[in-house]
């Protein structure tokens, strides 16, 4: 991509109030060409036309940076996947960030760490289950942010999550233009795990309606949670 382009990019960020620096938006093109090129070897995203990349992905993610910490901050990316949106997010914090970036399947977790480390990121990348890895105190209660974008519902993402993130640490799902309260379950989910709703916000991209459900973790979340996945599967709380 040409500097033409970039610079393209680097206005469409501008229109959603977003700051790119030129440096950022050729990291986020050299992570663009990994994706596509990975693509053709792994499922890593059905969206491979770069332009569409850049909006339906990168511009994505870049609308929680708005909500992340300004200071240095711990952030953690549940089911990453191919690295959406934590790898765009440690591209937009370089330096005021540490990104986990947490998958349960291996070669996508190995794309990530490839990545990162040809981005210059600091960045891990962690091939375990969010369930499991909760109960590790390495990892449980040490996080100010964690993200995650359409992985599960609200009340199994709450208790894959919350119990990462320090008290006052923030959860940000995000969903899409069928989001419903009543069907996803975040507030009832988190009241239990020590959290509650903070905002729902409603945004577009490019005309596609969004919700970002933030949740704010207010207390130390019980012993006894993340359950075993099966049991947070059969019984959501």
């Amino acid at each position: 991509m040409d500097d033409t382009h970039l610079a393209e990019k680097i206005t469409l960020f501008r229109q959603y109030g977003i700051g790119l620096s030129e440096e950022n938006a050729v990291l986020l093109q050299k992570f663009a060409d990994m994706m596509i090129a990975e693509s053709k070897i792994q499922n890593i995203t059905a969206v491979t036309d770069p332009d569409a990349i850049w909006t339906r992905h990168f511009l994505d993610s870049a609308c929680l940076s708005s909500y992340l910490p300004s200071e240095q901050s711990k952030i953690i990316d549940i089911g990453t996947g191919g690295g959406i949106p934590g790898i765009p997010l440690a591209i937009l914090k370089r330096g005021s960030a540490h990104t986990v970036l947490l998958d349960s399947e291996l070669r996508k977790i190995e794309f990530c760490a490839r990545a990162a480390k040809t981005l210059g990121l600091s960045a891990e990348a962690r091939c375990a289950r969010a369930e499991e890895l909760a109960q590790d105190p390495i990892y449980r209660g040490t996080f100010d942010i964690a993200v995650s974008r359409a992985m599960t519902n609200g009340a199994i993402l709450c208790e894959m999550a919350i119990p990462f993130l320090k008290v006052g640490g923030k959860l940000l799902a995000m969903k899409g233009k069928n989001y419903s309260e009543e069907t996803e379950g975040f507030g009832k989910a988190a009241k239990k795990l020590g959290a509650h709703i903070a905002e729902v916000v409603r945004y577009e991209i490019e005309g596609e309606e969004k919700h970002l459900i933030i949740v704010q973790k207010d207390c130390e979340t019980p012993a006894q949670y993340p359950r075993r996945f099966a049991k947070i599967k059969r019984s959501p709380l």
